[in-house]
């Protein structure tokens, strides 16, 4: 069975990103043959694992860009060029070869609204420049991550239309919240190839990672033991976590919150394979048997 991982936005949370990821590696639940995807923060994690960057640098990126907003007023409009920036330090220059190598896709989503209305989610990148304006695509929320609505991307399609994209947020339906679908990868591999061509399934099983808890967002777009994500603290009183979430993620913070987050993504990861566990040795106890699970 092979499972895709797909990451939510999540702005200044992204350590929670690296910590989720480096804990399923950890535990031998990540390798080189598991698809991954993500959108905005997703984005950023997905490539940076993918590319083989250490936690700590990305992590130690994530400082860098809050210290450099704090010097110039705040997070919103300035986190894009300091995100650019930052990606050309971290990403070697062949970062595209290692990812367009990896046997598993690396899944890049955006949307582009013009000069056609569409979701994109690259997997083939044929430059380091490539990749990071892929990230950066991703990472345009009209108004927080630039002054901007959105972004001029520096890759057309023609040499005389440009292309205009924002945050991969809006590549997916409402209930994703941002989680790409794998199946765009295939959808559009059918489109390149033509309607006859079956194109062979990615993935057979999708979990997703969110920054947020998936209630707080109502992100349904997989079944519970399928998601990873902070818990609830007070179900009857979410907004108070929600709050302090989207001030994390918005706003600049002391060094000590990102390593937390960092720590929080691979704890959130040591519960879920704990679930994952547990779920496994019901269903061999269940075909021992012959009872349902």
């Amino acid at each position: 069975m092979v499972i895709g991982y797909s990451l939510s936005p999540g702005g200044l949370l992204f350590p929670y990103h690296i910590g989720a990821l480096a804990g399923l590696q950890y535990h031998k639940y990540l390798d080189d043959s598991n698809p991954l995807a993500g959108s905005s923060a997703g984005a950023i994690a997905v490539a940076s694992h993918a590319a083989g960057v250490p936690p700590q640098n990305a992590i130690e990126a994530t400082i860098r860009m809050a210290q450099d907003c704090d010097t110039m007023g705040g997070a919103r409009g300035n986190l894009l060029p300091l995100l650019e920036k930052e990606l050309n330090t971290i990403l070697d220059d062949d970062v595209h070869e290692i990812l367009n190598n990896r046997k598993g896709l690396v899944g890049l989503a955006y949307r582009e609204i013009f000069p056609m209305n569409r979701p994109v989610l690259d997997t083939k990148y044929c430059s380091k420049e490539h990749v990071v304006d892929s990230v950066c695509n991703s990472c345009m929320f009209p108004f927080f991550s630039s002054n901007w609505p959105c972004r001029l991307s520096s890759r057309q399609t023609t040499k005389r239309l440009p292309r205009v994209v924002v945050d991969g947020f809006f590549a997916v339906p409402r209930g994703r919240f941002g989680c790409p679908d794998f199946n765009m990868a295939t959808e559009q591999n059918s489109m390149e190839e033509g309607e006859t061509i079956m194109q062979p399934k990615i993935v057979d099983r999708t979990v997703t990672i969110s920054v947020i808890p998936h209630k707080s967002i109502s992100l349904t777009a997989s079944e519970e033991h399928d998601q990873i994500s902070p818990q609830l603290l007070n179900p009857e009183d979410s907004r108070s976590q929600l709050s302090r979430l989207i001030q994390l993620a918005t706003q600049t913070a002391p060094k000590e919150e990102y390593h937390k987050l960092y720590e929080d993504g691979w704890k959130d990861v040591e519960k879920w394979i704990k679930n994952e566990e547990r779920r496994n040795s019901q269903d061999d106890m269940s075909q021992l048997t012959g009872e349902p699970n």
